[in-house]
């Protein structure tokens, strides 16, 4: 069924000019993010990104380059090489998700008691149809209403751990918000 359904996402993908990336809650529920790695990817900065990587360790490149990725998502969706030009871009943030990948992370001494560690509300880590599923609606004609969203799918992880952090008012005079809008 995954395959059928990542054909047919890919399909509608071509059809209507609409992309989505792939993120991550950890990008919101992993503490310890290195900023500069972030801002690195953002400035194309390939060797810097490569050399705060290797300093950070991977536990800490993988959120810093998913955050990169929903910033990315969200700074160009917008602007006219996407929704300008009548394309949608949004990203989703998966948590957990039962995949070969996770359970070699569980298998490993250092990274799988972190793993047991992270909360799932809902009880039990997504499936990886689930996600696929939350693809096929942002690419499909009922998603054409999504521009530079990052849409969590994580059991509510995020939810539980940063229940107050969104929405999060924005702090802005209707002066300065006609000043960066112009």
């Amino acid at each position: 069924m995954a395959v059928a359904v990542a054909v047919a996402v890919a399909a509608v993908a071509v059809a209507v000019a609409v992309a989505v990336a792939i993120s991550s809650n950890s990008t919101t529920v992993q503490p310890g993010i290195p900023g500069p790695l972030v801002e690195a990817c953002l400035a194309h900065d390939e060797a810097q990104a490569r050399e705060l990587a290797d300093q950070a360790g991977s536990m800490a490149a993988y959120p810093a380059s998913k955050m990169a990725v929903a910033h990315w998502v969200r700074h160009q969706a917008t602007g006219p090489e996407w929704a300008g030009a009548g394309r949608r871009l949004n990203a989703i943030a998966p948590g957990m998700i039962e995949t070969p990948m996770v359970a070699d992370m569980r298998a490993d001494a250092e990274v799988g008691p972190l793993l047991a560690m992270l909360p799932i509300p809902v009880g039990r880590p997504g499936r990886p149809e689930e996600i696929a599923a939350l693809i096929e609606l942002l690419l499909g004609p009922d998603g054409g209403f999504f521009c530079g969203s990052v849409l969590f799918c994580d059991g509510g992880s995020d939810a539980l751990l940063r229940t107050t952090h969104w929405p999060a008012a924005w702090d802005i005079s209707v002066r300065d918000l006609g000043r960066q809008l112009s």
